[in-house]
């Protein structure tokens, strides 16, 4: 999880009102708490476009997450069109 005081990012909180990280989704995802793939996705996705909020486009965050973001897109077509 991103931590605000840590990262001295004490607006991170205000920006950010549903926070997630991968580390949660795996967590979650070992833990069967996903009742369906589109749960899961929603919150891979969610990890990205939070970083996206947060960070301006053109910042390198926004710019990396928003590749991961396509990429993601892209394995999830994939994932539906080959079942």
């Amino acid at each position: 999880p991103v931590d605000p005081v840590a990262l001295r990012i004490p607006d991170y909180p205000r920006i950010i009102t549903r926070p997630m990280d991968l580390a949660t989704v795996r967590t979650k995802l070992r833990g069967g708490e996903y009742p369906h793939m589109g749960a899961y996705a929603e919150d891979v996705r969610l990890v990205f476009r939070n970083a996206m909020r947060f960070n301006p486009a053109g910042h390198y965050v926004h710019e990396v997450a928003k590749g991961l973001l396509c990429d993601v897109e892209t394995q999830l077509k994939e994932l539906v069109t080959e079942r």
